[in-house]
């Protein structure tokens, strides 16, 4: 069925939790630090939606997004990270000595939701099928990031969020439909993940 989502479309809104256990029938992703946005990918009118309206985004990033996206048009939840830096990466110089590249800030689209595909909406399928659809639609790059997520063991992943500089998690209902600029407890932010410091 053919659904044309306007602009209006707003990102689902989290609900905040100081601490919470591991709940069924939930998935766990890294809570990104920057802009919320929908990418419009195909679409006439702005590039990127937040929650109230027009989000201002690179040109360049966007371009990003588009190329590493297999469709005519989409709508991608995601954040706009502005100081990204990759995990630094021990190399060889050309006398063989090792030493550490640190790598430099840079501004990626980190998708994790897709709410339509070549004027299909997906808004009220559930999370984990939207997911598969979006890991087949749009391509990981540097730019580009699709966000992991597990669906048990916060405890053994926690060290690995930690390390890489997230200091939250989220906790969503894998069967869940989006809830366009609603706050839903389908998608709850624990502010600080047990153990990190």
């Amino acid at each position: 069925m053919k659904t044309v989502l306007g602009v209006d479309l707003a990102p689902q809104r989290p609900r905040y939790a100081r601490e919470r256990a591991e709940v069924a029938n939930h998935i766990l992703e890294p809570d990104w630090v920057g802009k919320r946005a929908l990418a419009r990918v195909g679409h006439g009118g702005p590039r990127f939606v937040g929650y109230g309206g027009e989000v201002d985004g690179p040109r360049e990033l966007y371009d990003a997004i588009a190329a590493e996206a297999h469709c005519t048009s989409a709508i991608i939840d995601g954040v706009l990270v502005s100081d990204w830096r990759d995990e630094s990466e021990l190399e060889l110089d050309p006398n063989g000595v090792a030493f550490v590249r640190n790598a430099s800030a840079r501004q990626i689209f980190a998708a994790f939701d897709l709410l339509e595909v070549d004027g299909e909406s997906l808004l009220e399928v559930p999370l984990l099928e939207r997911k598969r659809h979006l890991e087949g639609l749009l391509v990981p790059s540097v730019n580009v990031r699709l966000t992991p997520f597990v669906t048990r063991g916060l405890r053994s992943w926690r060290e690995t969020l930690v390390a890489q500089g997230f200091h939250r998690v989220v906790l969503k209902n894998w069967n869940s439909a989006y809830a366009p600029g609603r706050t839903t407890d389908d998608w709850l932010v624990v502010e600080k993940l047990s153990g990190a410091r």
